[in-house]
């Protein structure tokens, strides 16, 4: 009978607790949809700071049309200060395609904004884009290359 109690002794012995799942790490296409998502809300909130610290690299650089490369964070939010005071209304990001290697990505996609100037006729514009992405140290997804051109002829 002893025996018997030992082995059911043994039988309720605790059971190890199971290891948590690791965190899921997000995909680039994940990220990089996350990051336009980010990019397009803090553009509505005419806030150009958010969308650089959400959005860009330190090391960025932003290449415009019709305009000089934009190199660096700062320089970057001054730019996009600009074109919110311009009467930036709306901007929507469609990235329509997406590869990553390493630590390394890009995004390929159109543009559409809406700007109504405080004195002039409001402007639509629609456009294409392609976006270089490389990972942070944190694990961070962020645009260091940054070129968009309009699918309008220039005047």
């Amino acid at each position: 009978m002893a025996k018997k109690k030992a082995t059911k002794m043994a039988k309720k012995a605790p059971k190890k607790a199971a290891k948590p799942p690791a965190p899921k790490v997000a995909s680039a296409a994940d990220a990089i949809h996350q990051l336009d998502a980010e990019f397009m809300k803090a553009a509505s909130a005419k806030n150009a700071g958010s969308v650089v610290k959400a959005f860009y690299a330190p090391d960025a650089v932003l290449m415009p049309p019709g305009h000089p490369i934009v190199e660096g964070r700062a320089s970057i939010q001054s730019f996009l200060q600009g074109l919110i005071d311009s009467g930036l209304t709306s901007i929507k990001l469609d990235t329509t395609t997406i590869a990553s290697a390493g630590d390394l990505a890009y995004g390929r996609g159109r543009y559409a904004l809406a700007i109504s100037p405080p004195s002039g006729a409001p402007v639509q514009d629609e456009g294409k884009y392609v976006v270089v992405y490389r990972r942070q140290a944190g694990g961070a997804w962020r645009a260091v290359a940054d070129i968009f051109n309009s699918d309008k002829a220039a005047q």
